[in-house]
């Protein structure tokens, strides 16, 4: 960006300051522009260089306050006045130098033979001088940062960004655990929770207390994980972009070139004794052993969302999953707790189970569990949990959407379950709702017409049967 004292300070210019910025130095201009308006005002968005020679604003009259006023509010960083023999005004009008100073608006004067449009080319060729120093200042970081990689890894290429940027970096995963140097604050982690299930690709700016905090995702629409740095750093905000999203497009490369996490839960999967057991625990945790450790067993487990993250705090060994059901344990132990709650409230997760028992009867329980939550039906719904949810609902509205915005909706979707139930058999519906039998032919008409499709033919119940079970999930 070009300053204030940059243009002030062009010798070719001679720009007379009459009312002098103390803060000239730091403030950028976006624009210099002419204008007589009268209301200019209307049209500013903050942080333009003003030129005029007076034509519509009396500059020396009563009404230059109201004037200066206006354009201090929407943010003018400067107002430079025309002189010259020609020109309305020779010298800077007392009134409007007063206004000025009263305002703390800077002033200053473009002496003849100076025309409007040199002070806007010598802005332009500043700025794209300074356009050219950032896209170079870039360039020659990006190569740092590829060496950087390639020769130490994530951990160089994080060090020099923290460097260039003159303040502190992290890169961590999307649940913001440390993927070199330290763990984000929890706070912080608790926003990315929710922010890594939203389908952008766009910077994050996180308020946490009296603190923001730029999160920049690596990866696509669901993050593999984040570069965090505070908003408030110093300098060029256009080089600071582009710095960010090199080092991201580079951080990206190395997260996807990483093997898939497989660890295996095995203190849900086998049958372990006491000490294979604990065994197993620190080998997962690098804790030292434990006797009892806390489970946690939630239920509406939908695609892989809630999976993942928790998995991304906790540890693939420490958590299992079958169909719609998911087990964590030793979230507690590690200090995970709050964060597993939130990952579990951001995807709608129901909390089912919450119990401490020794290490051993691990297996046991989540089999227990298992058992009675399976049945034919539930291995259904095992395999539809993991449709993605968008596609699900998607689905769902396309074959029943317009009988759950019906009036009556609720009734008729009832009336539909008993007659997938009953397999179509009228008497056995009207009897499991407690209707006369012609009551169930009107609803079921009804439906069709709702629906638009013939519950007689095989592959619209079986249409019908799915985005029944989806909706229920």
């Amino acid at each position: 960006m070009v300053t204030l004292e940059q243009i002030w300070s062009r010798a070719e210019l001679a720009l007379e300051v009459i009312v002098d910025s103390p803060t000239a130095a730091e403030q950028n201009v976006t624009i210099v522009h002419s204008s007589e308006l009268p209301e200019v005002d209307e049209w500013l968005a903050g942080g333009e260089v003003l030129l005029t020679i007076g034509v519509g604003q009396d500059l020396g009259g009563d009404t230059v306050g109201d004037y200066v006023r206006r354009l201090k509010a929407v943010g003018v960083h400067a107002l430079g006045i025309g002189l010259g023999y020609d020109l309305p005004w020779q010298q800077v009008p007392p009134k409007l130098i007063a206004a000025a100073k009263e305002a703390g608006l800077a002033l200053f004067g473009v002496p003849e033979p100076v025309p409007f449009v040199a002070v806007v080319d010598a802005f332009t060729r500043m700025r794209e001088a300074e356009t050219n120093r950032e896209l170079t200042r870039a360039s020659s970081a990006a190569r740092r940062f590829a060496t950087a990689l390639a020769g130490e890894g994530p951990a160089a290429l994080v060090a020099d960004l923290a460097e260039t940027l003159e303040g502190p970096v992290r890169f961590v995963s999307p649940t913001g655990r440390a993927l070199s140097g330290d763990d984000a604050e929890e706070d912080v982690r608790s926003a990315l929770i929710e922010e890594s299930l939203k389908p952008t690709t766009g910077t994050r700016l996180i308020r946490t207390g009296s603190r923001i905090v730029e999160a920049v995702p690596i990866g696509g629409d669901h993050p593999l994980g984040w570069i965090l740095t505070p908003a408030e750093a110093a300098g060029s905000p256009k080089t600071r972009a582009l710095l960010l999203s090199t080092a991201s497009a580079l951080l990206a490369m190395s997260l996807a070139d990483l093997p898939a996490p497989s660890g295996r839960a095995l203190l849900f999967d086998a049958d372990l004794s006491g000490d294979e057991a604990r065994g197993e625990w620190t080998r997962a945790t690098g804790l030292a052993p434990v006797s009892t450790v806390g489970m946690r067993i939630f239920g509406g487990v939908r695609g892989d969302s809630a999976e993942r993250l928790i998995a991304d705090i906790v540890g693939r060994s420490l958590l299992t999953r079958t169909g719609s059901l998911l087990g964590v344990v030793g979230a507690q132990e590690r200090g995970l707790d709050e964060l597993v709650t939130r990952a579990a409230e951001v995807t709608g997760l129901d909390v089912l189970a919450e119990k401490r028992l020794p290490l051993g009867q691990l297996h046991h329980t989540w089999m227990l569990w298992r058992t009675q939550h399976e049945s034919e039906a539930s291995e259904v719904r095992a395999l539809l949990s993991a449709v993605d949810e968008e596609a699900a609902d998607r689905f769902v509205d396309r074959v029943l959407g317009e009988l759950f915005r019906a009036r009556g909706g609720e009734e008729l979707l009832e009336t539909l379950r008993a007659f997938i139930a009953a397999s179509g058999a009228r008497e056995r519906i009207a009897a499991e709702l407690g209707v006369h039998r012609h009551t169930v032919r009107a609803r079921l008409a009804k439906i069709e017409k709702l629906l638009g499709r013939d519950l007689s033919r095989a592959e619209t119940l079986q249409a019908v049967s799915l985005a029944l079970e989806l909706a229920e999930l």
